[in-house]
């Protein structure tokens, strides 16, 4: 259990250390376009993903993760890829870029939803979703933050 939050806190410390650094760049192209951002594929600055996520990669596209309101973020998953059990505090709201990802509800990696490049998933605050990817998988997150990760454990907490 200890060992889980651990994890969990290194989590969503990478996760808003990186935000911080890919709102620098995000913030200097939209000064620069005069308040409109347009990137190119090109133009995105890929950062290391969470430690939870080996080999994982992130880039913010617009606002701040870590703050209240609009952001927009992706994640790029290598194969083979998991996310485990886990809630969100805000409505998490992700579409699909580029391959294939294996969404499941509950706590448990059964009876997945397979969405291709393309798809789109909207779950509600707290709603308890696993997730997998077999390929690397592209997956934007579009939503308000502040953004939040809460692992799920499947232990009873001791007391």
């Amino acid at each position: 259990m200890k060992k889980k939050l651990v994890l969990s806190a290194v989590v969503v410390l990478t996760l808003l250390a990186l935000v911080s650094i890919g709102l620098a760049a995000g913030r200097m192209k939209m000064a620069e376009a005069g308040g409109k951002i347009i990137l190119a594929p090109e133009q995105l600055s890929w950062q290391e993903g969470p430690a939870a996520l080996p080999g994982s990669k992130m880039t913010v596209l617009e606002g701040d993760p870590g703050r209240r309101g609009f952001f927009v973020m992706r994640l790029k998953l290598p194969a083979g890829a998991k996310i485990p059990p886990h809630t969100h505090k805000n409505r998490e709201r992700v579409t699909i870029i580029s391959g294939k990802f294996n969404l499941a509800m509950g706590d448990k990696p059964e009876n997945p939803i397979v969405l291709p490049a393309g798809g789109y998933f909207s779950l509600a605050p707290g709603h308890v979703h696993n997730a997998w990817v077999d390929e690397e998988t592209v997956l934007q997150i579009s939503t308000a933050g502040p953004w939040t990760f809460r692992p799920v454990s499947k232990e009873p907490e001791k007391k």
